[in-house]
């Protein structure tokens, strides 16, 4: 085998180990970014318009000061306001397993780098029943689901 060939050889094996490598690498961005487009197709309820979206990955969301004990998460969120009712806004949202936070119920989180936060608080229990066509009411719906890591155990 002559130089040329050897070289051909040995420079498309390093090019296919790189592709692999930026495939496995790009996963769990991939994985956070297909579970957050599913949540941004879920219909808005009537009345309703968004104001804000985000979403990120990453192991330190929520869990105390540990974060999410070294499980990667995802977190998404949707910024709403709405002429509907505290209540009609419940009723529409309870059964897809979101947080709901009304405006001033959330505390915004953040990692201890600064660079990730998320949304915690207290679900209201009183709802009001008021509409609100006149001065729509702000609010926050918000998911974080953990996922299995490309990287498996070694994500923690």
């Amino acid at each position: 085998m002559n130089n040329k060939f050897k070289i051909l050889i040995i420079l498309l094996t390093i090019l296919a180990i790189v592709c692999l490598a930026v495939s496995f690498f790009s996963q769990d961005k991939k994985n956070a970014e297909e579970f957050a487009k599913k949540f941004f197709s879920t219909p808005l309820p009537p009345e309703t318009k968004e104001l804000d979206r985000g979403f990120d990955f990453g192991v330190a969301y929520g869990g105390g000061p540990w974060g999410s004990g070294g499980r990667p998460t995802v977190v998404v969120f949707q910024k709403f306001y709405s002429e509907l009712s505290e209540k009609e806004v419940h009723e529409y949202y309870k059964e897809k397993g979101v947080e709901i936070y009304f405006d001033g119920d959330e505390e915004l989180k953040k990692t201890s780098d600064g660079k990730r936060f998320w949304y915690e608080g207290k679900e209201r229990k009183n709802l009001s029943t008021k509409d609100n066509t006149e001065e729509p009411i702000k609010f926050i719906i918000q998911i974080r689901k953990e996922f299995t890591s490309a990287f498996g155990d070694l994500a923690r």
